[in-house]
């Protein structure tokens, strides 16, 4: 629980240090793998897509021990991408982008530890994406880690299903499916929570096509339509000269 509140903490503090540019942020922050959670020593790479942005970002974080450390600081910097070769438990935190005139993007949660983590993705997902939970075990000097258990999965706290190969996937998933998740080794212990993010699906703005012309008649039937309409009138021209008369 206390890891949980200190993201809480470093999260609520991001958002008031960005809150005066949340809505002209410019820049979305992705993380490959794209996770939450991870074992000693993974690398793990934070990117700032910035669009036609003429500002210049970089990646910030809030730890433990830091607050608003630029990458320089703690990881390798390439542009607006940075990238630490082998993550440690210090550093868990909130990381985000931020631009030199105080623009900041979206933040992601990172939670470093050994035993066991539920993997899912660290960026929301929309209505209707497929996903793939992926109960992980790994001692801190192991070189792999291993799903090859059954593992229990629970979101919110209750039970939803046990999995024989530590896996549990979600097809086209719906709003119904947010919230955080956690799983269970059969032998070892629990993982952390993770938070699953579900957004709904913008709407479609393409508009209807247009309604089809109507059918063109056939030379035939024009021929034939303007032979009654003739015929017609000149039984009418007949009829009112043989009334006058």
């Amino acid at each position: 629980m206390k890891s949980v509140e200190s993201l809480l903490t470093f999260s609520l503090w991001t958002l008031i240090h960005c809150l005066d540019f949340v809505k002209a942020a410019a820049a979305t922050l992705s993380i490959h793998p794209d996770r939450s959670a991870f074992f000693y020593c993974e690398t793990v790479t934070l990117s700032c897509a910035v669009p036609g942005s003429f500002s210049s970002w970089t990646v910030k974080r809030n730890t433990s021990t830091k607050s608003s450390v630029s990458c320089e600081t703690w990881g390798q910097l390439n542009r607006s991408s940075c990238t630490i070769k082998g993550v440690y438990p210090s550093d868990s935190g909130v990381y985000w982008c931020e631009s030199d005139r105080g623009e900041c993007s979206n933040t992601i949660n990172i939670r470093v530890r050994t035993g066991l983590i539920l993997q899912g993705p660290a960026v929301p997902l929309t209505e209707g994406d497929s996903v793939t939970l992926n109960c992980s075990y790994k001692e801190k000097y192991a070189k792999e880690s291993t799903s090859n258990f059954s593992a229990e999965f629970y979101r919110n706290g209750t039970f939803i299903g046990k999995r024989s190969e530590g896996r549990m996937s979600f097809i086209h998933v719906s709003k119904e499916n947010e919230g955080f998740y956690k799983c269970e080794h059969p032998t070892k212990e629990q993982s952390p929570e993770i938070w699953l993010e579900v957004r709904a699906r913008a709407p479609s703005t393409t508009a209807p096509p247009p309604p089809p012309p109507p059918p063109l008649m056939s030379l035939p039937m024009l021929a034939y339509t303007i032979f009654l309409f003739i015929l017609f009138t000149g039984i009418l021209i007949l009829c009112i000269s043989m009334c006058k008369g």
